[in-house]
């Protein structure tokens, strides 16, 4: 038998189907370590979000292990859009939107549904001469402040490794997968 009845259409449509799927571009579950300072001091916590596409932007799932200025800050399981917030009149909605470089933030993180208590945000406002600019707020545990957001004073970095396979691992056993379709061919001619 020849080699080429086993690369039949089937085989060949699953196996370009297997390797499109695995080696297109996919948005990544991941960990963040979260630092910002405000004017009244500093925020840290760990973020759980999912890495968009444009390898920037982050749709944050959860936010803990949260301090302010060193020390553990109350917990903020209640996440949302802060602008979506401030647009419904305080209905907690909307994806919660962090970036690696502070483009676009649009979070609002609260102790509560109603965000009256514990919180920090950040989302757009505007400032005195009416231009529409990103605004911090903080309340509760994490001091009371509404100021201009400042890059500078802004971090999210990656914790850790993302949880989709990295291209050159999916090609690595993609090719072990050949060479053994390879060897059977060779051995069923033989």
């Amino acid at each position: 038998m020849s080699l080429k009845k086993y690369f039949n259409k089937p085989l060949t449509v699953a196996l370009a189907t297997v390797a499109t799927a695995t080696l297109a571009p996919v948005a990544s579950a991941a960990t963040f370590n979260f630092s910002y300072t405000s004017s009244l001091g500093t925020i840290t916590a760990t973020v759980d979000g999912t890495l968009q596409l444009d390898n920037n932007t982050v749709f944050v799932s959860s936010i803990s292990n949260t301090t302010f200025n060193g020390s553990p800050a109350p917990a903020l399981p209640f996440i949302g859009s802060f602008d979506a917030f401030n647009l419904s009149g305080g209905s907690l909605t909307g994806q919660a939107v962090l970036s690696l470089d502070g483009s676009g933030l649009d979070i609002i993180a609260c102790d509560n549904t109603a965000c009256d208590n514990d919180l920090f945000g950040f989302g757009t406002a505007n400032d005195i001469a009416g231009n529409v600019v990103t605004a911090f707020v903080s309340a509760g545990g994490y001091g009371s402040v509404g100021e201009l957001f400042v890059l500078a004073n802004y971090s999210l970095t990656p914790a850790g490794t993302p949880t989709v396979p990295e291209p050159a691992t999916v090609l690595g056993l993609l090719s072990v997968a050949g060479v053994g379709l390879l060897c059977k061919g060779r051995k069923l001619e033989g």
